[in-house]
């Protein structure tokens, strides 16, 4: 595991939230034994002015505007320390289409957000042997590249940016600019790794894992925590409801079960997707869960599944649900959305929506103690502490 570098994380997501970030998981993994800087997601002052509406939450207006420190020390839940620094507010610049005037403002505000991580690294005395990572962030990493003098510079890529809608008029192309000005992309998914190494040659796979005793503890619950009703047994989905869901699928398979409860945890982003299934009798809908209650939330399911489409955005997708399930024991029903062979033998991955009723009838009643202590075996296996064990090693021989 790396030592006593120091590491500057120029993020998309913020550090903090109600859901489980790739790049804050992994980069919890390095804060004990390194200096770690991780600047937060850039607030625009749209978002100032929506937070003021009640239109948004949480965003950090006094930090943004330097009312209160916008440097902040945090200890991780594996007994580190991460400074988060939350930058100055943006001009909202997504919505130009036009890549002339949309560049010409991004670089302005990037040179606002340069300035703010120069002051940071000073203050934390971590100039020296720098280490940058720019997590899913083309649009800030094409003006900040090489700016703080690092030794080395990844690109850190966990979603296909060509088939996000909101980085639709840019995302593409500022990605492809950016990555050769870096020394190597890390990639989470096969798809993502076969795609990206055609831009650098220094490209990695490095998959997503499981914050495995947080899921895992789960197990020890001493009460249910889903209302099952009269029901037989409880086929559940954690993660965003979103575009990604294949709701053809799901009503087939709610309709084909009706002895089954199918319970959807977290963020409804398409409404019509709650709308469409909610008047059935065997649905529940639970909202988000904080991260310290998902565990014994998901410890009720008696399967878990991702129902997901196939498309350029899943295809690139290597879900952290999946070692979520399995930390918990849970067979695992999936439609074939992805390269998720390192599952074949372990979950149901199926092409049709007969099929996915099929298989999920199939895995619960053919379930067993030790079909679940192997599927336990697995998470553990991918956990992020060994995730960052392959990343520290493809770092330490770079530098």
């Amino acid at each position: 595991m790396l030592k006593n570098r120091n590491i500057a994380v120029i993020g998309f997501p913020t550090w903090e939230g109600d859901y489980l970030k790739t790049i804050v998981q992994i980069m919890t993994q390095f804060t004990h034994q390194n200096n770690v800087l991780y600047v937060d997601y850039e607030f625009t002052y749209k978002d100032v002015v929506e937070q003021f509406l009640g239109k948004k939450k949480n965003v950090p207006v006094k930090r943004m505007f330097r009312i209160s420190n916008p440097l902040r020390k945090l200890k991780t839940e594996n007994q580190g320390i991460v400074n988060v620094l939350t930058p100055p507010p943006v001009l909202p610049v997504n919505w130009i289409s036009n890549p002339k005037k949309y560049d010409k403002l991004i670089k302005y505000n990037a040179q606002k957000v340069e300035r703010s991580i120069r002051k940071a690294l000073h203050q934390l005395k971590m100039i020296d042997e720098l280490i940058v990572i720019n997590a899913f962030n083309p649009f800030f990493g094409n003006y900040l590249a090489r700016k703080f003098n690092e030794k080395l510079l990844l690109y850190y890529c966990y979603d296909e940016i060509s088939a996000a809608a909101w980085a639709k008029n840019h995302g593409k192309r500022l990605e492809e600019n950016f990555i050769p000005k870096t020394d190597g992309v890390i990639t989470t998914s096969k798809g993502l790794y076969e795609d990206k190494k055609k831009l650098h040659p220094n490209t990695f796979l490095v998959k997503n894992g499981v914050d495995f005793e947080a899921f895992n503890k789960g197990l020890q619950k001493n009460k249910s925590y889903i209302d099952k009703k009269s029901f037989k047994k409880t086929v559940g989905y954690i993660g965003a409801i979103d575009f990604r869901m294949d709701t053809e699928l799901m009503q087939y398979a709610i309709e084909s079960l009706p002895e089954y409860l199918f319970v959807f945890i977290g963020k409804v982003t398409k409404p019509e997707i709650q709308e469409q299934f909610s008047g059935y009798e065997n649905v529940q809908f639970l909202g988000p869960k904080s991260l310290n209650e998902l565990p014994y939330y998901t410890a009720d399911f008696d399967a878990g599944i991702i129902p997901f489409e196939r498309n350029e955005f899943t295809k690139k997708i290597y879900p952290l649900k999946i070692n979520e399930y399995f930390a918990l024991g849970k067979p695992v029903i999936m439609t074939n959305f992805s390269d998720m062979s390192d599952f074949k033998d372990s979950a149901s991955i199926i092409n049709s929506k007969e099929e996915f009723a099929q298989a999920v009838k199939q895995e619960i009643e053919n379930d067993s103690i030790e079909k679940q202590q192997q599927r336990i075996a697995i998470a553990k296996q991918n956990s992020w502490k060994n995730r960052a064990e392959e990343l520290s090693s493809i770092i330490e021989k770079m530098l």
